[in-house]
């Protein structure tokens, strides 16, 4: 529990790391074979699950989850993936408190079971690390900006379609309703009765994702590649969204650039930034946000308060109850009762807690965090998707943003292989008769 990073591995998990524990797997050969196969496979994995989030299986489950378990599946059977014992007790902790808690109000409420298989699936995956050595860390990082780079294409290719007198291309165009993943609000009008649409890079589920999915890819680059020119395609695409949470997770990020830049690095994002900035202040997007972020301390009904105020409100009402404190309303229970803004977004922390009681929803938090920010990824990135993941979003049980939390972070644990340890070749095979007397 007090150390995450270190890996101890069971049975199955490829030949150990120093500093953890465990039994080579058994098909070394094939291991060594395909050298980049794990690295594959998180790349496969993380494009497909973002450009297909938009498509939901029966029972409205997001295709992403389904895509990360069959690649965590593939990524343990041939032996790239190992399971993390010091997450193992501390997920079988969480499991413990969510079933005492149920039980103790198990009389007063209908449990929604998929609800809760929903959560073991989706949190099950960060039982599961994926050793890489620092160079397959750097160029997954690099993978997750040229998709960025894609889906800022894409906002590119719906503002050019709007402009020129087209409707803006989305993948509702191509897809049957029932397909959709349900819930979100994919096409919007720049305000009410507005002529043109928010773009949403056409894969994403509404245009506030792609903003948020730009903004990270924007801090990443600037914090670690610092290739400016696909700073300034990044964030010009990201306030073409008009998406307000992708700009305060820039803002936000802003504390990390001391620690990044300094310097000639420095003026060149604060030129980058004022360039975008005096472009911005003739088009809409400066308006837009202002309205919005004046809406956080404005009237009950707006979607800013209802994100970044209303959920701690909610929370505080709800567990001013006892048996809610204690065992919360129960999973998929969390709005039993219209909010009473009716634009309530209810952030992992104030879910879980109002649905699985106080004690139950701070080990989950504690879970979560532990997992992703004890990555042998530079920081930055998990700052970047844990902010998205704890702020933005009612994230808790949507699988896109933890595919985010484990692709990026969560898969590589700190201490979980040498960097400077190269991968020992095989023994030559033995002639046929080198063993006979």
């Amino acid at each position: 529990m007090t150390d995450l990073a270190r890996v101890p591995t069971l049975p199955f998990a490829p030949s150990p790391a120093p500093g953890a524990r465990g039994l080579p797997f058994r098909p070394l050969r094939a291991r060594q074979s395909y050298p980049g196969l794990a690295l594959a496979t998180l790349t496969v994995a993380m494009w497909l699950g973002v450009l297909a989030q938009k498509i939901g299986l029966p029972g409205n489950v997001e295709i992403t989850l389904p895509i990360l378990l069959a690649a965590i599946a593939f990524l343990v059977v041939t032996g790239r993936a190992r399971m993390s014992l010091p997450r193992l007790m501390m997920f079988a902790l969480l499991g413990l408190a969510i079933t005492v808690g149920q039980a103790v109000a198990i009389e007063y409420r209908d449990i929604s079971v998929p609800a809760l298989a929903m959560a073991v699936a989706i949190y099950g995956m960060f039982l599961f690390v994926v050793p890489l050595q620092k160079a397959e860390r750097m160029l997954l990082l690099a993978r997750f900006q040229t998709l960025a780079l894609f889906i800022a294409a894409m906002v590119g290719i719906q503002w050019a379609c709007q402009l020129a007198g087209l409707p803006m291309p989305t993948l509702e165009m191509l897809l049957p309703q029932e397909m959709l993943f349900n819930s979100y609000n994919s096409v919007q009008p720049l305000a009410w009765k507005a002529a043109y649409m928010k773009p949403n890079g056409i894969f994403m589920l509404e245009a506030s994702h792609t903003s948020q999915l730009l903004a990270m890819a924007v801090v990443i680059e600037v914090c670690t590649f610092r290739r400016w020119g696909r700073v300034a395609a990044l964030l010009v695409a990201q306030l073409s969204t008009f998406g307000g949470t992708g700009f305060i997770l820039l803002l936000a990020s802003g504390l990390l650039l001391p620690f990044h830049l300094r310097g000639r690095n420095l003026a060149i994002l604060a030129g980058i930034t004022l360039l975008v900035a005096v472009g911005a202040s003739f088009t809409p997007v400066w308006t837009n946000f202002a309205k919005r972020s004046a809406e956080i301390g404005g009237e009950d009904t707006s979607s800013g308060r209802g994100r970044f105020v209303e959920p701690y409100l909610f929370m505080a009402d709800r567990l001013s109850d006892r048996r809610t404190l204690i065992s919360g309303l129960g999973p998929g229970n969390g709005k039993l009762d219209r909010d009473r803004t009716g634009q309530l977004v209810m952030n992992p922390l104030v879910k879980a807690t109002v649905e699985y009681g106080l004690v139950a929803g701070i080990l989950w938090m504690l879970f979560i965090h532990a997992c992703v920010l004890r990555t042998s990824m530079p920081f930055v990135v998990a700052f970047v998707v844990m902010f998205q993941y704890d702020f933005l979003n009612g994230s808790l049980l949507v699988p896109i943003h933890l595919l985010y939390c484990w692709v990026l972070a969560g898969a590589h644990a700190r201490g979980g292989v040498a960097d400077d340890v190269p991968v020992q070749p095989l023994p030559p095979p033995k002639s046929p008769g080198e063993n006979r007397p």
